[in-house]
This record gives C-alpha cells, sequence and structure tokens, in this order.
C-alpha cells in the first residue's frame, strides 16, 4: 500500500504500520494516515498486524462499531505491567484531544505533563482510550437519561466525564464499562476478558481506598462525588456483564460518607448540583439494589431498588433521602421514571418493613402503616404532577410505577397473597396496559424494566407473559445493555407456579430467589 500522508510529504520511507505509521510514532509527529481506499477491515497481510485484525481509527471521535471492532487485538503492555506508565499516558498532553465534542472544552483549559511511555505504547493506549471514551459519551451516555440523544446538558457528560478527568479511579470505572458495553456488542473476548477486567479491577481498589479515607473525613468534594459515580459505573458494569451485582457494599460507605458531608457542609441546589443528582439516583437505587439487574438500561437509582426484595438492605436514613429527593431537579425523574411521590411513598412502605423486620415496631403498627401508604398510592393523581417534558406519555411512566409500587407494597402486607387475587391482577392489568401505549422506538420504554418485571412475576396467562418479554426485547435493542437476569428469574417464578397443584393458590414469590 501507499506510504502515509506525512511521509509521502516528507519523501521518506514509510513503515506502513497501522493505525499510526512506526516512523512518524518514534518521531513523535501526527501521522496523516493512508488514502480512504485503502482503509480495510480485516486481517492484515504485512507489518506488526500481519494477520491480525488491522484496527481503524477514524479522523474524529466519533467512532462507529465497525471501527471499533479491530481495536483490541494488541494491546500495549501498560495495560497489565506498568500501572505508573497507563496513569501518565492517561494524564499526557493528547488525552484532551481524544475526548468527544461534548467535554473537550472541560479540559483544554489543564496544564497535563508529558507522556513518558514508549512511542508505540503511546499510540496504542490513545487509540484505545479514545475509542472507549467516544463510546461512552456516544452510545452510552444517551441511553443513561431520557432526553435528546447529543443533548450537551446530560449529567453523565457533564458530570462524569469531567470529574472522571481529575479522579482516575472514576475514568477507570468508565473505561472499565465502555469496554464491557463495546466487547458484548461486537463479541470482543479480548475487550470483555482482559481489557474490561483490568480496568474494572483498577476502579474497585481505587473505590475502596477512597471510601477508607471518606470515613474519616479526608476528601473534598470531587473525591466525594467521584465516589458516588464509581458506585453507579461500577453497577452498570455488573449489569452489562452479568446483570447482577455483587457489591452493593460500597452504598452503606457512600451513604455514611454523604450523611457526614450534609451534617458539616448541608447541601444546596445552587453549589451542588453535582452531588445531589449522584445521590438522588443513589438514594432511589438504594432501597431495591438486589433488583439492581431490573434496570439495566438506566441503573442509577440504588437504595429503594435495592431494599425491594429484602427491605433489611435499605441504607440511606429516612431524613436524609427525603432531604436529597427535595433537592433533586427533574434529572432524578429523566434518570428514573418513577415520580418522587411515588418514591416517597416507596422509601416509607420499605422503612417500615426494615423496622419491623428488626422487631422495632410490632405486628398492628406495621399494618396498619402499609395499608395507609398502600391506599396513598391508590388515591395519587398522575395527571396532577408536573412532569420533566410535555410528553404525555410520562403519565404512562408513572402509572406503570405507581402500581409496580402498589404490588411491591400489598406482598410487604402479605407475600402469600395468590396472584390470582382480583386486586393483584388488577395493578398487573394497569402495568400492561400503560405500558402498551409506549411505542419501542420511544425512549421512556427503557424506564419500565421494573415496572414490566413486576406485572410479569405475577401474570398469569401466557399471553401476557410473552407480551413482557417481547417489551423487553425492544428495551434490550434500544438500550443495547443485558436484560438476560430479569427474564431468568420470571421464567424460575413461572415454572414454579406451574408445577403447583390444579387447586393450589400459594403465591410463588419471586423475592425468595433473589439472594
Amino acid at each position: 500500500g501507499p506510504a502515509c500522508a506525512t511521509c509521502r510529504a516528507k519523501s521518506r520511507r514509510c513503515d506502513r504500520a497501522r493505525p499510526a505509521c512506526g516512523r512518524c510514532v518514534s518521531k513523535n509527529l501526527e501521522c496523516g494516515g493512508y488514502p480512504e481506499k485503502y482503509r480495510f477491515c480485516g486481517l492484515a497481510s504485512r507489518g506488526k498486524w500481519k494477520n491480525r485484525q488491522a484496527p481503524i481509527v477514524g479522523d474524529t471521535p466519533k467512532t462507529s462499531h465497525v471501527k471499533a471492532k479491530g481495536l483490541c487485538t494488541e494491546h500495549p503492555s501498560t495495560l497489565s505491567s506498568h500501572h505508573q506508565s497507563t496513569n501518565e499516558l492517561l494524564r499526557s498532553r493528547w488525552l484532551p484531544a481524544l475526548l468527544t465534542q461534548h467535554t473537550h472544552e472541560f479540559l483544554l483549559t489543564k496544564a497535563l505533563p508529558e507522556s513518558t511511555g514508549t512511542a508505540r505504547d503511546d499510540a496504542l493506549v490513545r487509540d484505545q482510550i479514545n475509542i472507549l471514551l467516544s463510546h461512552y459519551d456516544s452510545v452510552i451516555c444517551p441511553h443513561q437519561i431520557q432526553q435528546f440523544p447529543n443533548d450537551a446538558t446530560n449529567p453523565y457528560r457533564a458530570f462524569i466525564l469531567p470529574l472522571a478527568y481529575e479522579q482516575f479511579g472514576l475514568l477507570y470505572a468508565v473505561l472499565g464499562l465502555a469496554a464491557n458495553h463495546l466487547g458484548h456488542l461486537n463479541s470482543d473476548k479480548y475487550l470483555l476478558d482482559t481489557v474490561a477486567v483490568e480496568y474494572r479491577s483498577r476502579a474497585l481498589k481505587a473505590l475502596s481506598d477512597a471510601i477508607s479515607k471518606g470515613i474519616l473525613g479526608k476528601l473534598g468534594p470531587s473525591e466525594r462525588d467521584s465516589i458516588f459515580a464509581m458506585i453507579q459505573m461500577l453497577l452498570l458494569h455488573d449489569i452489562s456483564e452479568s446483570g447482577i451485582s455483587e457489591h452493593g457494599i460500597h452504598i452503606s460507605g457512600a451513604v455514611s460518607i454523604c450523611c457526614r458531608a450534609i451534617a458539616e457542609h448541608g447541601l444546596s441546589k445552587q453549589n451542588d448540583s453535582r452531588s445531589i443528582f449522584f445521590l438522588g439516583n443513589l438514594v432511589w437505587l438504594a432501597p431495591s439494589l438486589t433488583l439492581l439487574w431490573l434496570t439495566s438500561a438506566n441503573a442509577d437509582r440504588l437504595d429503594i431498588i435495592r431494599a425491594f426484595a429484602h427491605p433489611e438492605r435499605l441504607c440511606f436514613p429516612t431524613d436524609v433521602r427525603e432531604f436529597i429527593i427535595e433537592l433533586s431537579d427533574n434529572k432524578l425523574e429523566m434518570v428514573n421514571g418513577c415520580p418522587r411521590e411515588i418514591m416517597l411513598l416507596m422509601g416509607e412502605a420499605l422503612d417500615r418493613a426494615k423496622a419491623y423486620a428488626e422487631w422495632k415496631i410490632g405486628h398492628m403498627e406495621y399494618s396498619q402503616a402499609i395499608r395507609a401508604i398502600i391506599r396513598k398510592l391508590y388515591s395519587w393523581n398522575s395527571s396532577r404532577v408536573a412532569y420533566p417534558t410535555n410528553d404525555p406519555l410520562w403519565l404512562n411512566v408513572a402509572e406503570t410505577f405507581r402500581h409496580a409500587c402498589i404490588l411491591r407494597s400489598l406482598r410487604l402486607l402479605d407475600d402469600t397473597q395468590p396472584a390470582e387475587d382480583p386486586e393483584i391482577q388488577e395493578s398487573v392489568t394497569a402495568i400492561l396496559d400503560a405500558a402498551s401505549a409506549i411505542p419501542g422506538d420511544n425512549a421512556l420504554i427503557e424506564l419500565l424494566i421494573m415496572p414490566l418485571f413486576m406485572a410479569g412475576a405475577d401474570s398469569l396467562s401466557p399471553h401476557s407473559r410473552h407480551y413482557v418479554l417481547l417489551r423487553f426485547v425492544e428495551i434490550k435493542a434500544r438500550g443495547e445493555m443485558s436484560i438476560q437476569s430479569p427474564r431468568d428469574l420470571l421464567h424460575r417464578v413461572w415454572e414454579a407456579r406451574s408445577k403447583r397443584p390444579k387447586h393450589d393458590r400459594t403465591n410463588v414469590p419471586w423475592m425468595i430467589y433473589v439472594s
């Protein structure tokens, strides 16, 4: 093939290496690349990529799946054996150019030290980080919040990417998530088994160190916020990988840090919007993290989701949860779907269930409290609520969450209540009817995994169950994230229910299959 543009301009010999000419890299020059008609995917026939997939790196940060697919057939030694060198590469002066247009402006003002890695390792790590950050920005971020895909105000761009530049632990978490997600999309085992695992292990170590430091009260605002963001990125990574997270324990450390910050400094909408955004997501996800895999496309609502199956795992104190939800803006609903009034009611129900499980209140008090919450859920009027946008389908989203929380509250009162009971089936039908009005190509469908699961767990007819699975297929197609775990759990519940004797109406609680 022809020489690269830089070597042709200087009339010198070119080694024709891809993605960048080795001569240019060794002389610290920008490689001008090769004529477009000679760019190809597949196996290289010569050079250092011989008999391997040659990576193709485009001229702009926007990276397609095709370009990314060949990236990781070879990887610099720095990833696994030269930890410090990789850190320096990440801070090198070419890092701002690798970030996408949305975050470029945040990073150009930083004074960055020179890279100290070898020229070849610089080029390979540069290409890898470029593609992974671009993938996170252009593919993952738009599915994290229900707003216009290229909206620069997307908090996962405006908050996480600039913060990742300051805090390496968060940067590793973002890179690990992007590598895992891209590896699944392209069936790239090297991305999945080596790159993603390495970045994730570094992020976990950084998170553990940061939480230990935070519990001692030695964190600044950026370090504190990076802990909240790292937890969300790592949980989403777990969901993308297996559908289940084993690292919910970190939420307890985050809660301790959060409570300390509120007690010492307070939080305000004007000065702490980033902290409030992260904490609002943690508050919702923390009560039901055992349902974490139910929120695969938007796995950022932690405490309430965590306690859905096991209320005793609720972390945030009631006053802290209410304070954070009150401070949160409409991004809370745009990320999580559930209206904040429903969040507060569900949090109150799980608070009561936790107290009852710990023998802090008696059965009569517990029963009366849950019945009162159920009455409030039934009387809540979704048409009198302010929604993030004027899309009328937000009312349907709200209705699905209202009835999902009614179903869970009924089972908090009596987990043996048969699925055949009319009040159970009334809420199942309401969820499926509300969801049926939301087209598969509407972004709001990605918010409905938890309500659809709750309806599916109590669906009795084959066509209702099939409908739930079809909606899961649509959600997976949009969000490109694993939802295998909720599907598997539904099949286990349905199978157990089918094995009951003909006239046995005993309930099969889905919670018994969640450890």
